[in-house]
């Protein structure tokens, strides 16, 4: 976890860590992910959780808009990945995000999730005056990634201090209740389902449909994650149904269309290759997996 930081130009081999928040920012961020020294092409996977990122070195070009590549190479906010995404990361880019629970982001930060869905933008443009300079001074100034995770959750833990009125008004879905119907949901909460529904594209930034099915994905990549390789036979067809899914049919059409990958085609691809956001060691797996 505190794995010195190379400054660009040193050599450096990749290291990709996964840590659990703090207790205090339990259920506002799901984990922190730090990619440090990675380099070339990546698929950014479909996600239904939120970003916060920093970088500390290079940047990541981002697919064409208006026919010219447009390179992100200071901090910024994402909403959930509703589909993967094509980048190519620069020689040593080093990052550090905070992976936000997604009923808590519009609290956070004031920004009704669906206007940042599949949508990096940078912070300053996102939330203008929110005080972040210190801060990205700071992970600058430091070469361990255990001290990067530390200076964002204090910093995340005063934001959220300063915000705690929205984040306490703010809708959200208990986990058990996904899955029912619209109008049961309304019900319990006391508003008619055209009101739940705003609230809930606000909240989560899609749809309960396409939440539900982003949710599934997710489930169905963490139980992939956790088991052994290579899967005994039958494994994925024991996912699909564990993960919510009608058969296993069904899995792979959500892949292929979320990911651009079928369930096979990840659990196949090498651990440095596109797929590459999707691999984690022992150490850093439980903290990707968990809540899922």
């Amino acid at each position: 976890m505190d794995r010195p930081y190379s400054p660009p130009g040193a050599e450096a081999a990749a290291l990709r860590l996964a840590l659990p928040p703090p207790p205090a920012l339990s259920g506002l961020v799901h984990h922190f992910h730090i990619e440090y020294a990675s380099a070339g092409r990546v698929v950014v996977p479909a996600s239904p959780l939120a970003q916060l990122t920093f970088f500390i070195a290079g940047g990541s070009l981002l697919p064409p808009e208006q026919g010219q590549r447009r390179l992100l190479n200071q901090a910024f906010l994402c909403g959930p990945m509703a589909r993967a995404m094509p980048a190519e990361w620069q020689p040593g880019t080093t990052f550090v995000s905070a992976l936000i629970e997604p009923s808590r982001f519009a609290g956070l930060f004031g920004l009704p999730l669906n206007e940042l869905l599949s949508l990096p933008v940078a912070l300053d443009d996102a939330v203008p005056g929110l005080p972040c300079r210190e801060l990205q001074d700071s992970l600058l100034a430091t070469r361990s990634a255990g001290e990067w995770v530390r200076l964002m959750s204090d910093w995340l833990l005063r934001l959220a201090a300063r915000r705690d009125d929205a984040l306490r008004a703010a809708f959200r879905l208990p986990a058990g209740l996904l899955f029912s119907p619209a109008e049961t949901i309304a019900l319990q909460h006391g508003i008619s389902v055209r009101q739940f529904e705003r609230r809930f594209l606000a909240a989560y930034g899609q749809n309960l449909r396409e939440t539900r099915r982003l949710a599934r994905y997710a489930r169905a990549l963490a139980l992939m994650m956790s088991c052994p390789r290579p899967l005994p036979r039958g494994q994925l067809t024991r996912i699909a149904m564990d993960a919510g899914y009608h058969d296993q049919a069904h899995m792979v059409r959500d892949f292929s269309e979320l990911l651009g990958r079928t369930p096979g085609g990840v659990l196949a691809g090498p651990d440095a290759g596109e797929l590459r956001l999707l691999r984690y060691d022992e150490r850093s797996r439980p903290a990707v997996v968990q809540g899922w």
